[in-house]
């Protein structure tokens, strides 16, 4: 898979980053710089990832993961938190996290789940 990143001062293209890009089945993610078209390190979820979006407010990445929402600070290459909800799903069905979304304050996560619930998390600083 590639994706061709285009500036679009001038439309001309930048760079085209090939490999694995974004969320995917292998449970990593990459990171890229997109300046230089280099590919900086991965993270590895642990899990089929449905979802992934940034904080508006900290150099954090979420990722919505078959087993939990996973929260890396991007700076220190590591997990701040790990969110669970504390239902489970009933008999023969996965309960998952689908989506995501941050307050524009980045203080709150919106989490979308398989069972059609929103689940709101609080998220202090670390």
């Amino acid at each position: 898979m590639t994706v061709k990143v285009w500036n679009l001062t001038n439309c001309k293209l930048n760079c085209t980053l090939a490999g694995h890009i974004g969320c995917g089945k292998d449970g990593v993610t990459l990171l890229w710089d997109l300046a230089e078209g280099k590919r900086l390190y991965p993270l590895d979820a642990g899990g089929i990832i449905h979802a992934l979006c940034s904080s508006p407010n900290r150099y954090w990445l979420c990722a919505a993961t078959e087993n939990s929402v996973k929260i890396w600070d991007l700076e220190r290459k590591s997990i701040v938190q790990e969110l669970k909800p504390d239902i489970t799903a009933g008999k023969n069905k996965m309960l998952y996290c689908t989506s995501l979304s941050w307050s524009s304050d980045g203080s709150t996560l919106f989490t979308g789940y398989t069972d059609g619930a929103i689940r709101v998390w609080g998220v202090g600083r670390y």
